[in-house]
């Protein structure tokens, strides 16, 4: 699967709303000035986010079967709750790598939706093809969400030089027959 931006309603599907409410901002892009995330020392991604995901659960199940599964083709299981991530400025980067390094199986396909505008070092950086390594940033608006194969194509973060957290999720599709059924991954 070649890496795809899909547009998706974000007045139907406003995920940005939800997490600014959790978080108790107004702008996501700047909760690097406000010490509002606390990440436990688990996981990067065990934070209020994903503590509060159970209010939103309806929302993301009809997100995946309205959008993901009629966008993929089918989708036979995802992942849920999803991975939430924060970028903040100035701070941060992951391993470049590729989701079979930690085991991840063939079929899956990533999907990643940030919940603030996306570019350069505040942005998920990924490889043209498998093997190339000439990893570019992804330049996305809320409301958008890119596919794409994950567990191939090597994928990463550097540090953020601009000015703007990033506020994202992500989650793993498995290709196939469905109707969606909810996994933990």
């Amino acid at each position: 699967m070649n890496p795809t931006i899909v547009e998706y309603d974000s007045a139907r599907y406003d995920f940005r709303k939800w997490a600014c409410e959790v978080l108790g901002v107004q702008e996501l892009e700047i909760i690097h000035r406000l010490n509002k995330v606390k990440t436990c020392n688990i996981s990067p991604t065990a934070n209020q986010l994903a503590k509060s995901f159970s209010s939103i659960l309806e929302i993301y199940k009809s997100f995946v079967l309205n959008v993901l599964d009629k966008e993929i083709g089918g989708v036979a299981n995802f992942q849920s709750p999803p991975s939430f991530r924060f970028h903040y400025s100035g701070l941060g980067s992951s391993v470049f790598h590729r989701d079979r390094d930690f085991g991840v199986e063939q079929g899956k396909i990533n999907v990643w939706v940030p919940l603030t505008d996306v570019w350069g070092d505040n942005s998920l950086w990924i490889e043209g093809t498998e093997g190339a390594e000439d990893h570019e940033p992804i330049t996305m608006k809320f409301g958008q969400m890119l596919l794409f194969d994950g567990v191939n194509i090597s994928h990463g973060t550097k540090i953020n030089t601009t000015s703007s957290t990033r506020v994202s999720f992500d989650l793993r599709v498995l290709l196939g027959e469905g109707p969606p059924r909810p996994a933990s991954y």
